[in-house]
């Protein structure tokens, strides 16, 4: 009589908890004690192929982080249509965001797609193409990329001051910050946080998130590239973004290094037209400027260091896409046409700081030589800012038979009063209806709190003129 064979169960197929308590594979927590559980096999994994890619301190040079609404949407449309190599990033949302981003960015990526592809590279292979595509649909679905928050936050609270006081999950977060790349063995590396600052979620969680960031790698540059509501936005989001971009000036020492803010009364009217004479909207260039402040990590951190020297934090970007050098004969002549439309105000008597960004062909460059680019940004500069102490130029050459250059140019000095003055009145609305009905307590704020954000922005606009005076 054959003796039955004992079909035990192996450790593989269960998860230990520190406790050594054993639970099926697919959750998160212990069944028995709630401690998080660690897939060690798949951890393991994954350490192994950041140690067997020779490349992995410089793909961890900058580190993306999209928050919120527009931030991920931003940053995945980026990914998935600009991108041409492994990008580290963070998706930080609601729960039932998830889903939504990436339904709702599949058209945006097609027209972005479509648009890159009117204006790209005759040197990407079809090989590459399929390649970067199924890359970016894998990352794009994997997890380890997103750090999605209970949807609870998201119906429940309306203010940033809420939202900061009531998140309990900052230890998560700092070991999924540690994951995606943020490494003090890490020389010039930056993190750049896109956002709606308007949103809860990214007013509430940006700065913590930024703290957290210098925590782990003091040696960081952080850049907050932040879009401001519209006019037709409720009072409610004017005022987490006139308290957003506050909190961030008022910690200028622990926070970020550089905030280029995006006015979006102005993101509403940014227009740009590909080869094809078709539209584009900034669905389509706000990831194109990403994309450029990506494009160098050691340059983009240097760009950090410069304002951190000369105090300057707020900076009022211009963007122009796809001007042909041919017709604009020289690179002044497309700044000065790209002044006309900041995407946030400036008066060029107060800028001390300009940086640009500009994406050349190779085809052009064989013509017109960097040097000559140099030569005539400096000439512009000199025309036009009389207080400017620093001038930096980074480009960025692309293989593209093609005459159209894509231009980022940011100002720093720019006075912040005027950044925020569309988001102003919604502000003073909103604290109006908080004083009448006393709702300090709901929204966990004081009126002292409030007082000290509106001096904030009046102390760095007196400081930047203490600067300008002692030119």
């Amino acid at each position: 009589m054959t003796r039955p064979i004992s079909r035990k169960l192996s450790y593989n197929s269960f998860i230990l908890c520190p406790d050594s308590h054993k639970n099926v594979r697919g959750l998160e927590e212990c069944a028995t004690c709630n401690l998080p559980l660690i897939n060690f096999k798949k951890e393991l994994s994954l350490l192994i192929d950041n140690l067997n890619s020779v490349k992995v301190k410089n793909l961890h040079k900058v580190i993306n982080f999209g928050i919120g609404d527009f931030g991920s949407q931003t940053l995945l449309s980026f990914k998935n249509s600009i991108h041409p190599e492994r990008l580290n990033h963070l998706f930080v949302d609601f729960i039932d965001s998830k889903k939504n981003s990436s339904d709702s960015t599949e058209s945006t990526s097609n027209d972005s797609t479509e648009s890159t592809s009117n204006d790209s590279t005759e040197s990407t292979s079809n090989d590459s193409t399929e390649s970067t595509s199924n890359d970016s649909t894998e990352s794009t679905s994997n997890d380890s990329n997103y750090y999605l928050i209970d949807e609870d936050y998201d119906s429940n609270i309306n203010t940033w001051s809420e939202f900061e006081n009531t998140f309990s999950e900052f230890d998560k977060f700092e070991d999924k910050i540690r994951r995606v790349g943020i490494n003090n063995n890490i020389d010039d590396q930056t993190a750049i946080i896109t956002g709606s600052i308007g949103e809860t979620l990214v007013s509430g969680l940006t700065l913590p998130l930024i703290k957290k960031i210098k925590h782990i790698n003091p040696k960081s540059s952080r850049i907050v590239l932040a879009s401001l509501p519209s006019n037709n936005d409720t009072d409610q989001v004017q005022f987490n973004a006139y308290c957003g971009i506050s909190r961030l000036v008022k910690n200028q020492k622990t926070s970020g290094d550089m905030l280029i803010v995006l006015q979006g009364n102005a993101l509403n009217k940014m227009v740009g037209i590909d080869r094809s004479g078709k539209k584009l909207g900034y669905e389509i260039l706000v990831p194109r400027i990403l994309s450029l402040l990506t494009s160098n990590g050691h340059a983009i951190n240097n760009l950090g260091k410069i304002a951190k020297s000369l105090k300057v934090l707020a900076f009022s970007p211009v963007y122009v896409y796809g001007r042909s050098y041919e017709i604009y004969d020289n690179l002044k002549n497309i700044l000065d046409d790209a002044a006309f439309f900041p995407l946030s105000p400036f008066q060029y008597e107060s800028i001390i700081l300009s940086i640009v960004v500009i994406r050349v062909p190779e085809s052009v460059l064989n013509i017109v030589s960097a040097k000559r680019l140099e030569n005539d940004y400096n000439a512009w500069n000199r025309k036009r800012f009389p207080s400017l102490k620093e001038s930096l130029i980074q480009i960025v050459p692309v293989k593209e038979n093609s005459d159209r250059l894509d231009v980022l140019l940011l100002l720093g000095g720019a006075k912040l009063e005027n950044i925020v003055e569309t988001v102003k009145p919604g502000y003073d609305r909103f604290k109006e209806y908080i004083r009448e009905l006393d709702l300090w307590n709901e929204f966990q704020i004081s009126e002292d709190d409030l007082k000290k954000l509106e001096n904030t922005i009046t102390t760095y606009d007196r400081n930047l003129n203490k600067l300008l005076k002692s030119n």
